[in-house]
């Protein structure tokens, strides 16, 4: 035979299992489900993935947020540890601020002309295909199409 004791502290683990649980149940279909936790959840049911997701997962999301693939091309690159980089001074800090790695010699550079701040080019072209600034100062990295060929044409009348 059980003892009453051991039975009443069966009971009494069941029952406060029991109740946490359906405390959860009536939360989460009390709360309005947030535009975040709804997008997230139809993405998941049609198996797709999140922009931030691909990001961090290494592809990069279809997102007109960005540069496209011409404005990336157009950004100039330079070899770490190459001998006319580094007297122009062109590479001053001696790590990725996307991913925190340190530039190893013959690291492949992206320099945004702007702000003149230099990352990796994989780490960066991948951030610039989500955002339109530069990850370190948020300036644009360089003019825009439209305003550069508006800077270039002459205005003689």
């Amino acid at each position: 035979m059980v003892e009453p004791e051991a039975a009443f502290a069966v009971a009494s683990v069941l029952a406060v299992v029991t109740v946490a649980v359906l405390l959860r149940a009536c939360s989460r279909r009390a709360a309005p489900a947030t535009p975040r936790r709804r997008e997230e959840a139809r993405a998941h049911r049609r198996g797709a993935v999140m922009a931030d997701a691909a990001f961090f997962a290494g592809g990069v999301a279809d997102v007109d947020a960005g540069l496209d693939d011409a404005a990336l091309r157009a950004l100039p690159k330079l070899i770490y540890g190459n001998e006319e980089a580094e007297a122009a001074g062109k590479t001053k800090a001696a790590c990725c601020a996307v991913c925190l790695g340190e530039y190893a010699g013959g690291d492949v550079l992206r320099m945004l002309p702007r702000c003149g701040h230099a990352f990796h080019q994989r780490c960066v072209d991948r951030w610039l295909r989500l955002h339109q600034t530069c990850p370190v100062c948020r300036s644009p990295p360089a003019l825009s199409p439209a305003a550069a060929t508006a800077l270039a044409a002459p205005t003689h009348p």
